[in-house]
């Protein structure tokens, strides 16, 4: 069993809205709540599995008030979860130093409202 407490990045149990567009010949898009996210990338339920190795565009949006997040990544895991779902692990490609500050900032405020809620 992998111990969530030795990830090299700290992740947010919160459902930010996320969009994915893959390159399969023609764009298909994907909305979905994510169920984790991290400085690494996030972790994703959905209907359909994605072959690992896919390169795909991501969009995250953490809150309405809040710019969009939009970064490239790969599919490293997608796990069937009985006979509809798939458990989709996408690791981010590398950030800007502007891209990796901001989304540090909202994973911070996510973990914080997380320790907050169970307090």
């Amino acid at each position: 069993m992998f111990d969530s407490n030795r990830r090299k990045y700290p992740r947010a149990n919160y459902p930010c809205q996320l969009t994915v567009w893959m390159e399969s010949g023609q764009n298909e898009t994907i909305l979905a709540n994510t169920s984790n996210v991290g400085i690494g990338g996030l972790c994703v339920h959905l209907n359909q599995g994605i072959y690992v190795g896919k390169k795909v565009d991501i969009q995250l949006n953490f809150t309405k008030q809040t710019t969009p997040f939009r970064c490239k990544g790969v599919v490293v895991r997608c796990v069937a979860e009985g006979d509809k779902f798939y458990n989709i692990g996408i690791q981010f490609e590398p950030l800007s130093e502007l891209k990796l500050a901001f989304l540090d900032g909202k994973i911070s405020e996510l973990i914080a409202l997380e320790q907050k809620g169970k307090s």
